[in-house]
């Protein structure tokens, strides 16, 4: 047996169902034979980084690792840009890409870069596959570990006789630490409140935030964490918010933050709280010391259940929670047809039974704050990276995992085009794929800056904004609309099962430049 076939065998062990990217005709093309052999399915993309983001979102849902290929040098390159978005979000991923082995003369240059230099912003490290190790499955956990993000495995025709072993995780040694301390912060609060990072997602603690009566935000990238159609759902906390958001308002009443992997890169606006704070979280201190917070607990997640006994003994700020919500959403739905009332009108139709799917932008402000998410696998989005256009590859590669829930996926003039050609596989898969495209026909989250330093308007201006046309050129059944009835018309007629459908939504530029007023 060949070692890329003890390499595919051992991706194929791993539960790995499906592989994203483009192939060379080298070992990444006799890779993929050997996979196909061994029931794994390919997915021919046309750009790979969208292999990258796809194969990340199959990490993200299904805690995993999820797995992309390439050729050497210039495919690598291509993938880099998914493969930041991997890494800005959390998601593990094992990229593999052909490459010349560690003592190939200078002479073989053709396609040749410096894989380590290439990856090393965006990966957490790079392995060649060899005799001695590690395995794909050890590649695998050290993606899934935390922090999880990218790693990659650089593959020959044939194993080199040995390469380094992965690093142990923080997780993987174990934490000593008490919780007394934040036993006794607990106890002694009378209006706590929780945020939670996406950590919570990771660690399974949905069901103990969902039991609570208190206050309980998640971080933008960890919606639905808390399921938003209850009570005490606070949504979205991003460091950020303005007056209209519960996170300006009911944290001004709190007397406890309790963060649960609460960490710098997850929120907008990194800061103190005005009262006592703690947080829980394997990693330490090192992620989260811009917050100040009184202590940091590192201890296992079997000591939960006594956290979060304490905490169900508290009841508060529902009430003004409901109150701050109303206006919330009565603000953003005031006036004419603008991205609140498609959010609503979609998120009716499916009952919350719609996966939804955020690029970036103000439509997304609106988006994170208007739209309820009951579970964590029934939203994906660039929440900590803010990565324009990477919302459409994220949208495929959810279809894919799971075409048994309509996926909606909501664009700006910014990010739609990055990632066009490979709608064609939501076509080829006939995957239940919504687009929205949402057109101010500027860069509208920019313009605002422009417009307030009285900058030329030109850079943020998009010519000709409708797609389109484009879009009924790849195969995808297109639709322009302007009201919410208009939009519910175009769902009411949609067979998820036939394959995608595309809408355009044109705003009043104007009116959308203020429409997240007192919010962000």
């Amino acid at each position: 047996m060949s070692d890329l076939d003890k390499l595919a065998q051992d991706i194929a062990g791993t539960g790995v169902e499906r592989i994203f990217g483009i192939p060379g005709s080298g070992p990444s093309l006799t890779l993929l034979d050997a996979l196909e052999k061994s029931g794994v399915t390919f997915y021919l993309t046309h750009f790979e980084g969208t292999a990258a983001i796809m194969a990340g979102v199959q990490g993200r849902l299904t805690g995993k690792a999820g797995v992309a290929i390439s050729i050497k040098g210039p495919g690598l390159s291509n993938m880099v840009p998914g493969l930041a978005v991997c890494r800005f979000e959390a998601m593990p991923v094992v990229s593999i890409s052909e490459a010349y082995p560690p003592g190939t003369p200078a002479s073989k240059a053709h396609k040749r870069l410096d894989h380590d230099e290439l990856i090393s912003a965006v990966a957490k490290g790079r392995r060649f596959l060899s005799k001695s190790g590690p395995r794909f499955s050890d590649m695998a956990n050290w993606a899934e570990s935390e922090v999880p993000g990218p790693v990659h495995l650089d593959i020959a025709g044939s194993a080199i006789e040995n390469d380094a072993p992965v690093p142990v995780s923080r997780d993987d040694v174990g934490a000593a630490s008490s919780n007394q301390q934040v036993l006794d912060f607990i106890r002694n609060a009378q209006r706590p409140v929780v945020i939670a990072g996406t950590l919570s997602i990771r660690k399974r603690l949905s069901s103990y935030l969902n039991g609570l009566s208190i206050p309980v935000f998640s971080v933008a990238a960890a919606k639905g964490v808390i399921d938003e159609t209850l009570p005490h759902s606070a949504g979205v906390y991003t460091g950020v918010g303005l007056e209209l958001t519960p996170e300006y308002s009911v944290l001004a009443e709190a007397d406890l933050v309790l963060g649960i992997g609460l960490r710098h890169n997850e929120i907008l606006g990194v800061k103190a709280f005005p009262c006592k704070s703690v947080n829980l979280d394997t990693q330490g201190h090192r992620l989260c010391n811009g917050f100040h917070f009184d202590h940091v607990f590192e201890g296992a997640s079997e000591e939960m259940d006594v956290l979060f006994s304490a905490l169900s003994q508290r009841t508060w700020g529902l009430e003004s929670l409901r109150q701050c919500q109303k206006k919330l959403r009565e603000k953003m739905l005031a006036g004419d047809f603008m991205p609140a009332n498609a959010f609503r009108v979609i998120e009716r139709h499916f009952q919350h039974h719609a996966r939804l799917v955020l690029d970036t932008g103000n439509f997304c402000t609106i988006g994170e704050h208007i739209w309820r998410v009951p579970k964590p696998g029934l939203y994906v989005a660039s929440g900590q990276g803010r990565y324009m256009g990477a919302g459409l590859p994220m949208a495929l590669g959810a279809a894919i995992y799971d075409p048994g829930v309509p996926t909606v996926v909501f664009l700006g003039d910014g990010g739609i085009g990055m990632f066009l050609a490979d709608m064609k596989l939501a076509v080829q898969h006939r995957l239940p794929l919504i687009v929205v495209l949402m057109s101010d026909a500027y860069l509208g989250s920019i313009r605002v800056q422009s417009i307030k330093d009285d900058l030329t308007e030109k850079p943020v201006t998009i010519h000709q904004p409708s797609w389109l046309k484009a879009v009924e050129g790849l195969g995808v059944e297109a639709h322009r609309a302007g009201s919410e009835q208009a939009v519910e018309d175009i769902l009411n007629s949609w067979d998820f099962s036939k394959g995608p459908i595309f809408i355009e939504l044109h705003f009043d530029p104007e009116a959308y430049q203020h429409m997240v007023g007192n919010i962000r």
